[in-house]
């Protein structure tokens, strides 16, 4: 977890045991992103983004250029990104970098096109799901119905173990916010 830019936009790194790795969210300083990279001998195998929004994309251009690295992200927030998405994700497909399979949930609600990345006991929620909050749904194209939907799914998910990274603050488990989150208890 690399926290970026002025917000502190959590920005993951994921690896498999060869050094190959997705980056999750890079929303600025790519340069230090590129850095930790380097330093921990990780090659970039895919970008991943979990929606459009400034704080999460900020990083994205010069991640590219400098790892070339084919981007992800979902079609509802294409008009968002000044890259071309190199993969248009859907919900259940599997993105693969290396040896790790990273399963896309549709999360829609904080912007139309948010996703997760659930990989293995890991899940990175971006912006929909927080520790005890949700995402924002009062920007353009953000809906509160729409997020309590992808909501209701998401705690719908077998994985009682499951890990959350949010795109801000501190981890927790889909456990502890079906038993605690007050969004979700709606």
């Amino acid at each position: 977890r690399l926290p970026v830019g002025m917000l502190a936009t959590n920005c993951y790194v994921v690896s498999d045991d060869a050094g190959r790795c997705a980056v999750i969210d890079p929303g600025a300083e790519p340069d230090r992103i590129v850095d930790f990279l380097d330093d921990n001998g990780l090659h970039c195998e895919k970008i991943l983004l979990t929606h459009g929004h400034f704080d999460h994309i900020g990083g994205l251009e010069g991640l590219k250029r400098a790892t070339g690295a084919p981007l992800v992200m979902h079609a509802g927030d294409r008009p968002m990104v000044k890259s071309t998405p190199d993969i248009l994700c859907t919900d259940g497909q599997i993105i693969e970098a290396g040896d790790l399979r990273f399963e896309v949930i549709e999360t829609p609600g904080h912007t139309p096109g948010g996703v997760c990345y659930k990989c293995g006991n890991a899940l990175f929620s971006g912006d929909t799901l927080f520790r005890d909050s949700v995402g924002r749904t009062d920007f353009e194209g953000g809906s509160f119905e729409t997020l309590r939907r992808s909501l209701a799914k998401l705690s719908a998910l077998p994985d009682a173990d499951l890990k959350v990274y949010p795109g801000h603050m501190g981890t927790t488990s889909l456990a502890y916010e079906r038993e605690n989150n007050p969004f979700i208890q709606r």
